[in-house]
């Protein structure tokens, strides 16, 4: 039979026999989370029991039985829930002591009763009645509910469950969080530790690079380390050598030492004396440059004795082609006298004495047909040693056309056949050598040009230009030729290389008197140039050399050449009229008639020491001519100049 009783609403049969399960399930499920200690591990299984116990607990919902008297028990003792049965029993209506009694039962508790384990006793604090120990069929303890009808005490114990297991899922989430958070930290220290590793890991293999080639490396330094080894024991060996070496040498160093001690008292002693030596050089160099200056004075002065314009007459020798010609007579007085004159008879030959017309003209010097080269340079090098020390010097070779006036002049390739040109230049450096002890140093410039028909032709330029004479002051003691080339000479070769270009480009022509007659007139331009640094002092010296054309008379076979004959004679004339001006002390002197006297206008009127070299033939055929030309030297000879002064200037230094 079915109970009369209404059923109750909530069935809390399936529910209060879980919840044992599930504190036992969250006990496991606690004892596995402090026993494993993860922080990954998650909480569903609570979550979702907790879900169940509120679906089937409903604690906000009130009982409708809850004033309604239990029912009788049908036993006396007290059943547990699973002796329990559902059927109902017939039980008498519910009076008011019972109901009162019920509703005193239901106090609600202080705190919460704590789930207990199986085995253990759970206190109802409300009705403060003992639940007895049941087994279950597992054998595990399980703790005894309240009775069925009992339901605040069934919803205390599920309450006091419900707190607990909150308590536990609050604990359990707690400490989730914590390990969560050490999880965190796990994570970040894992990649920071794992970026370490890598860096450490590339690092290592940096270290395995470099201890390669450490090992290399000491390798290396291994082989080296014997090799120093071996060296260093040749090299001890060695060092007991040199020190061994050095012992001597420090033996020696002792020796040198008072050696060393001797020679400078020496030093000393000789460095006093060469004080002694040099203010004595000083003194004497002094003495040198005023007995050198005394010289020159001296030199000059005789020079000036013997006259600023000379004249020397050579007579020149037959060649070997004029063995058979007529002699002129000619007698040698003295040195400076000759006699000329014309054979009068045959016997005249035979007896050796001038009979009829003769002619004694007088000279500064006269120089016979067996007189050499170096005779007639010996008084020429006087007038050279003048242009050294200053002085403007001229000359010039003057005779008739084959009395040897080139060969005086220029000579022949030969150390006794040199003529006066190259035989100057030698002079020159010569007496160069002399005077740089005295401390002058010299510069030579040299220069070629030739007058052929009344125009200056430049011998070292081939190139036709227009040259003139000017004058190189307003006193007229210097000339110049324009667009004349200057070449400096260095040495005596150099400038013999000059006169041979100068002799191949000279104008030349064969006549009746000579194979090969000079139809110009050549003059050799030397300028020198001294300096004294001592004494600030430079002196400049002009040394002209002319070869003047030869002079003849026309005739008739030569017809061709006339236009030079007339030329050659004008200018030579020209110069017979500037001499008679200067014999005469007239006031104007005819210098500018003609190219040959403008340029010797210094030379014979001016600031200069002029020598004639006059060449003449002793062939009877010449008689003639050459009487003319002795007659023209001879009125040269007579000319007289004044005081001729050297130009000397001072030495300009540059501050």
């Amino acid at each position: 039979m079915e109970s009369r009783l209404p059923k109750p609403k909530i069935v809390l049969a399936n529910s209060i026999s879980g919840i044992p399960c599930l504190s036992t399930k969250m006990n496991s499920q606690k004892m596995s989370k402090n026993q494993n200690c993860l922080p990954g591990s998650s909480t569903s299984t609570v979550s979702e029991t907790l879900k169940k116990a509120k679906s089937v607990v409903n604690l906000n919902s009130k009982c409708t039985n809850e004033n309604k008297p239990p029912p009788k028990p049908a036993m006396n003792r007290s059943k547990t829930l699973s002796t329990i049965t559902t059927k109902a029993v017939k039980r008498p209506a519910p009076t008011t002591t019972n109901h009162t009694e019920a509703k005193k039962q239901f106090i609600r508790p202080t705190r919460p009763v704590p789930l207990q384990r199986a085995g253990t006793t759970l206190m109802d604090n409300t009705t403060s009645k003992t639940v007895k120990k049941s087994t279950t069929q597992n054998g595990t303890v399980a703790t005894a509910k309240p009775s069925k009808w009992d339901l605040k005490g069934r919803l205390a114990h599920t309450s006091n469950e419900l707190t607990n297991i909150r308590q536990m899922y609050k604990d359990t989430t707690s400490e989730y969080n914590n390990m969560q958070k050490k999880m965190n930290t796990l994570e970040t220290d894992m990649k920071k530790y794992k970026s370490q590793a890598e860096t450490l890991e590339s690092r290592t293999k940096e270290l395995d690079t470099e201890l390669k080639e450490i090992k290399e490396e000491k390798e290396d330094l291994s082989e080296r380390l014997k090799k120093t080894e071996e060296s260093y024991k040749s090299v001890s060996g060695s060092l007991k050598q040199f020190k061994e070496k050095c012992s001597e040498q420090e033996e020696l160093i002792v020796k040198h030492v008072s050696e060393i001690k001797d020679l400078q008292t020496n030093l000393e002693l000789q460095r006093q004396l060469n004080e002694k030596l040099t203010t004595k050089n000083d003194d004497l160099q002094s003495l040198v440059h005023t007995m050198d200056r005394d010289r020159r004075a001296l030199h000059n002065a005789i020079q000036e004795m013997k006259g600023n314009i000379r004249v020397f007459c050579r007579v020149r020798p037959r060649t070997p082609s004029e063995l058979g010609k007529a002699m002129c007579l000619m007698n040698y007085v003295d040195e400076c006298t000759i006699e000329v004159g014309k054979p009068d008879g045959p016997d005249s030959m035979s007896s050796r004495k001038l009979r009829g017309t003769r002619h004694e003209f007088s000279f500064d010097k006269v120089f016979s047909a067996l007189a050499k080269q170096e005779d007639i340079f010996e008084e020429l090098s006087h007038l050279v040693q003048s242009a050294l020390e200053g002085y403007n010097v001229c000359v010039f070779a003057y005779g008739q056309t084959g009395s040897g006036k080139t060969y005086t002049m220029e000579g022949l390739p030969g150390i006794d056949t040199e003529g006066m040109i190259p035989r100057t230049v030698r002079h020159i450096f010569q007496e160069m050598k002399h005077f740089q002890l005295l401390g002058w140093d010299y510069r030579i410039e040299a220069s070629f040009l030739e007058i052929y028909n009344e125009h200056i032709i430049d011998l070292l330029d081939p190139e036709s230009k227009t040259h003139e004479i000017r004058m190189a002051d307003s006193k007229g003691h210097d000339l110049f030729v324009t667009n004349l080339t200057i070449e400096e000479v260095h040495s005596p070769e150099e400038l013999q290389e000059f006169l041979l270009i100068a002799q191949q480009n000279r104008a030349v022509a064969a006549t009746l008197s000579n194979e090969r007659s000079s139809r110009s007139h050549s003059v050799a331009r030397i300028r020198l140039i001294g300096v004294h640094k001592v004494r600030e002092e430079v002196s400049i010296g002009n040394l002209n050399l002319v070869d003047l054309a030869g002079s003849e008379r026309l005739k008739n076979e030569e017809s061709a050449r006339i236009a030079e004959t007339k030329n050659i004679n004008k200018s030579l004339s020209n110069l017979g009229n500037v001499i008679l001006a200067l014999l005469k002390k007239q006031e104007h002197v005819p210098y500018r008639n003609s190219k040959l006297t403008h340029l010797l206008m210094p030379s014979l009127g001016g600031n200069s020491k002029t020598l004639m070299l006059l060449n003449i033939s002793p062939l009877d055929e010449c008689y003639s001519e050459t009487l003319n030309s002795l007659r023209f030297a001879s009125q040269v000879n007579s000319c007289k100049t004044g005081n001729v002064k050297r130009t000397r200037t001072i030495l300009q230094t540059s501050t």
